[in-house]
């Protein structure tokens, strides 16, 4: 997420991004698409080499790699193409066999990864939450009794998983045999969406999309503590006013940053739950948002923030600088339908869910501890072709001074 040559790798100003990295992130295609948002997408996708799905792409290094698409077990454990049935077959009642009773998402929405490797995404049209073993090349279900209308799933690093039930309005606290290990919340909210864990204070923040605050627990004894943000009461954008928030993420000083969707911006606070800053307007150009749901943070402290209406995921630095997105409308993979949800796991995974289409893309983020040789070589390139250039000049005012 930063231009070759530059030093150091970590991304912390946008000074030092200068206008290459923004050369990524304004165009106008991937911005302002007026296809019609009730169009069914299409039943089939183009043929799209996916080992070239990186972002930023060449000559930049890359710090976003497309990794693979997971629906269902199915998608795990991929079978050889069969032959299709005829017209004829089919006026014979011939079918052809059928992994179709299999669960797949169907409406996912709030993922997460656990310490295992295991994702989970909350499916909002299942009622359940899928667990992913991407090892083990197997899913199963978790709350499928319990759950009805499940939005946002988080795991602390006990691998607790927190399910926000949007329609009961509860979090139930699940353990990874599916167990419930207990509920929080009822009564104070009005229709819960998102939730984040903060490890280090032990603090589950809960965004109520209804009530136009986030609710904060203690993530141990579950004992409500407070309310972040207020309702907007007038036409004015104040600081810590919400209108309709989704989600929330916390980064590795504790800050907490939530989506203020129909404000169309970001907001932070800090652990006290004292406000810091935000950033981000209505607009189609970079660092604006339109429908933003999902928030995630890598272990880097960048900020991903799904736009549901632009169908991609902006990245930004703690301070609201736009450093680069990806992802556009469509169903080849890198590319979104109705994209919501993001998590980030241990294992640098940005896992990315469309409550359209039903897929849960899953891509790899390149950290800045990686990705320092690969600055290092590009700056010592940069550095060369400069000397030779340079080199080239002086030998030429020579030759022309000796004439």
């Amino acid at each position: 997420m930063r231009v070759a040559g530059q030093n150091p790798p970590r991304i912390a100003s946008a000074v030092a991004l200068g206008a290459a990295l923004l050369v990524l992130c304004l165009s106008t295609a991937a911005w302002a698409d007026k296809k019609d948002k009730n169009a069914q997408p299409q039943a089939v996708a183009t043929e799209v080499d996916i080992t070239k799905l990186v972002w930023p792409p060449p000559p930049d290094v890359t710090r976003i790699r497309y990794v693979t698409t997971v629906n269902g077990e199915d998608s795990l454990n991929p079978k050889p193409k069969t032959k299709k049935s005829s017209w004829l077959d089919k006026m014979a009642g011939v079918s052809l066999p059928s992994d179709s009773s299999k669960p797949r998402t169907r409406g996912p929405y709030g993922v997460a990864g656990d310490s295992k490797g295991h994702i989970y995404v909350a499916d909002v049209t299942t009622a359940a939450v899928f667990d992913f073993d991407l090892e083990q090349k197997k899913v199963s279900l978790i709350g499928a009794q319990r759950l009805q209308v499940p939005s946002g799933v988080a795991i602390d690093d006990a691998d607790r998983i927190f399910v926000v039930d949007s329609q009961q309005g509860i979090v139930f606290v699940f353990r990874t045999d599916g167990t419930v290990e207990g509920t929080f919340g009822g009564g104070k909210f009005v229709r819960p969406i998102g939730v984040a864990i903060d490890n280090e204070n032990r603090f589950a923040y809960v965004v109520d999309g209804r009530g136009d605050r986030v609710a904060v627990f203690d993530a141990d004894s579950y004992r409500f503590l407070r309310y972040l943000g207020k309702p907007k009461t007038v036409d004015v954008l104040e600081p810590g006013v919400f209108d309709r928030p989704t989600n929330v993420a916390v980064d590795s000083e504790g800050n907490v940053y939530v989506t203020d969707t129909f404000n169309a911006r970001v907001q932070v606070f800090n652990a006290d739950g004292e406000f810091l800053r935000m950033w981000g307007k209505p607009g189609t150009v970079a660092g604006c948002f339109m429908r933003p749901k999902g928030i995630a943070i890598d272990r880097d402290d960048h900020v991903y923030v799904v736009d549901a209406e632009f169908n991609n995921v902006q990245v930004f630095d703690t301070e609201g600088h736009s450093l680069m997105f990806f992802g556009d409308r469509g169903n080849n993979p890198g590319t979104f339908t109705l994209a919501s949800g993001i998590g980030i796991d241990a294992q640098d995974r940005i896992i990315v869910t469309e409550q359209w289409t039903g897929r849960v893309q899953i891509f790899r983020y390149i950290n800045d501890k990686e990705a320092k040789p690969e600055y290092e070589k590009a700056a010592a390139e940069e550095k060369r072709i400069q000397e030779e250039r340079l080199a080239r000049e002086k030998a030429a005012d020579d030759s022309a001074a000796r004439k």
